[in-house]
């Protein structure tokens, strides 16, 4: 947090105290209030758009540090990036509807910034005081200075660091959206790589079905070593094809496969969107892969992967997952050259 209170004032020398209480803010609380209404939010930033399209303040990145997994996404860039305003909007209302901090965790900022006055050329007795009647009113959601706005004219969205790290797909997706007007995508990648969690951000911000390669893994009677023996054999790609993907543009119906059961459960009843995204490991077996308008492969360094695997399974499942799962996915990787046929390659670490 520190060095964000620093690159703060080195890209807006004329912010006041009230800038960095606001950023302190946004950091713990993100920008839930501005999001309570879906419609009015969208059409409020479809205003701000077209108010930034074509202009020009100066130098502008298109995100902007804030802390606690958020950045700023600024307006103007991003509308030169080719980012729609629907997907900005989808963006900003994922970040605003993710829990977030406390008041405790504000005072905790509050209180480096209070450290951190002499080096922010900031008068230590004036910001004391804007910092306790902020407190007294309960901190309240605050605005820029008016310095602030007359100098830089903000405009911007706070979304989560995976919007930026992941700018090039968003980018991609818009584009499809806006020459075709649908789009389909796949992310495929190594075990522990963060699939679920992009093709869950991807589907949230754009309102599309999510299909997961994990409700078609085989089931155990068809795990001959001969099924085992194939790339890519460990996942029901003929099932895949025949109800998904045949079917996409279409309405389908499907029965998720549970290895925790080892039988399919009740129906699924899909209809079409202008976005579908598929995740999981397998989505990109080559007879899978001409349904897809994106490709998508998330490679993750191996401490990143055992650390990630760690975390969310266990160590017996860690084990197994290196004894069993990950050198069949390996084989699927290397002789089909998944990572070579994908559009988009992001590398984790």
């Amino acid at each position: 947090m520190r060095e964000i209170f620093l690159k703060e004032r080195a890209a807006h020398p004329l912010c006041e105290a009230r800038d960095f209480v606001k950023l302190a803010y946004q950091s713990e609380f993100g920008g839930g209030h501005m999001a309570k209404d879906a419609a009015e939010s969208l059409e409020r930033l479809r205003s701000e758009y077209t108010a930034c399209i074509g202009a020009r303040i100066g130098p502008e990145d298109a995100f902007s540090p804030v802390g606690g997994g958020l950045v700023r996404l600024n307006l103007r860039p991003a509308a030169a990036l080719g980012l729609r305003a629907e997907t900005v909007n989808g963006l900003f209302a994922h970040a605003a509807n993710q829990p977030r901090g406390s008041v405790e965790g504000l005072e905790e900022k509050l209180a480096l910034l209070r450290s951190l006055a002499g080096e922010l050329h900031l008068d230590a007795g004036e910001l004391d005081g804007a910092i306790d009647d902020w407190h007294k009113a309960g901190f309240p959601a605050v605005g820029h200075s008016d310095a602030y706005h007359r100098a830089y004219r903000p405009a911007y969205r706070l979304v989560g660091d995976a919007a930026e790290a992941f700018l090039p797909l968003f980018q991609a997706i818009d584009a499809h959206v806006l020459e075709r007007g649908r789009a389909v995508i796949a992310i495929d990648g190594d075990s522990g790589a963060g699939k679920s969690t992009l093709g869950a951000l991807v589907a949230a911000v754009y309102g599309a079905n999510l299909y997961r390669m994990d409700d078609f893994f085989l089931p155990p009677e068809r795990k001959t070593p001969e099924r085992l023996s194939e790339p890519g054999g460990n996942v029901d790609w003929e099932r895949f094809r025949r109800e998904i993907v045949d079917r996409l543009g279409s309405p389908l119906r499907y029965r998720p496969y549970s290895c925790r059961t080892g039988s399919c459960g009740a129906e699924v009843s899909v209809e079409p969107t202008a976005v579908e995204v598929v995740e999981g490991v397998y989505s990109l077996h080559p007879a899978l892969r001409h349904a897809y308008d994106l490709k998508v492969f998330l490679a993750a360094a191996p401490d990143f992967q055992r650390r990630r695997i760690l975390e969310r399974s266990g160590e017996r499942m860690l084990q197994r997952f290196a004894r069993e799962w990950i050198p069949l996915e390996k084989l699927y990787f290397e002789r089909l050259n998944v990572r070579g046929e994908s559009d988009l390659t992001f590398e984790l670490s």
